[in-house]
């Protein structure tokens, strides 16, 4: 099943967008969905049959890529964890497990871009490198931009470690004697800082951990789980 978002409509005029829930066809869980680039290729088969797909290599870092050209039915762009594009017909593509992945689009301009921003993301700046790259390459300002953060982990379900502290410590929580830290909270705080607007910037509430049913969750099912696939297109 694929889940578009229920609270970001401002992003509608230009793009498709949404994520696949846990379960696909019939309620089969996706047990085999794990990333690899040869099972993406059968669900874009199954449901954007039209679309050429990019997908993020996402190794947890700050680096951005920007899509310029068609490329093939389902192609991998190295050492980058965020996409832009103004191309129509081509999706952008990253896969989550708690992660957050983050929608961008200036409906003004058809350009959107996507994000896997895990702890190590965040902490690196890449949010604030995204906004950057919109105005950098296609003279848009931070203010233009609609943004949703889709399903991640959530403070409720995030224990860390007292390393979290010189990275996080404005959003470090203590929680029936654990210390959690709420990613959520700091990819908003850096996106408003970045000169995003406050009033543009949506998130679905969803946690992954939580609602265990429903999505992917590295942390509560471990390293074998699957992965949510996230997608963004400008509409053709």
């Amino acid at each position: 099943m694929l889940l578009k978002t229920n609270n970001a409509s401002a992003l509608e005029p230009i793009r498709g967008h949404g994520w696949w829930l846990r379960r696909w066809a019939g309620d089969r869980i996706l047990a085999g969905i794990t990333g690899r680039e040869t099972d993406v290729a059968s669900l874009l088969q199954q449901s954007a049959r039209p679309l050429t797909t990019v997908a993020a290599e996402q190794v947890h870092g700050a680096s951005v890529a920007i899509v310029e050209r068609a490329h093939a039915i389902v192609d991998v762009l190295p050492g980058c964890d965020a996409l832009l594009t103004s191309l129509p017909g081509i999706a952008l593509l990253i896969r989550t497990a708690d992660c957050l992945p983050v929608f961008f689009s200036d409906p003004s301009r058809n350009v959107v871009g996507l994000a896997h921003a895990g702890w190590r993301g965040l902490a690196a700046g890449l949010l604030p490198r995204v906004v950057a790259a919109f105005q950098h390459t296609y003279h848009i300002t931070a203010d233009h931009l609609d943004i949703a953060i889709g399903p991640a982990i959530h403070a409720c379900c995030y224990d860390v470690g007292p390393e979290f502290v010189a990275r996080f410590g404005a959003y470090i929580e203590m929680r029936e004697g654990h210390r959690t830290c709420n990613l959520i909270a700091a990819a908003t705080d850096q996106l408003q800082q970045a000169g995003v607007r406050s009033q543009k910037i949506m998130e679905t509430g969803h946690c992954t951990a939580c609602e265990i049913d429903q999505w992917f969750s590295l942390r509560r099912e471990g390293p074998s789980t699957g992965r949510m696939t996230s997608l963004i297109a400008v509409k053709p």
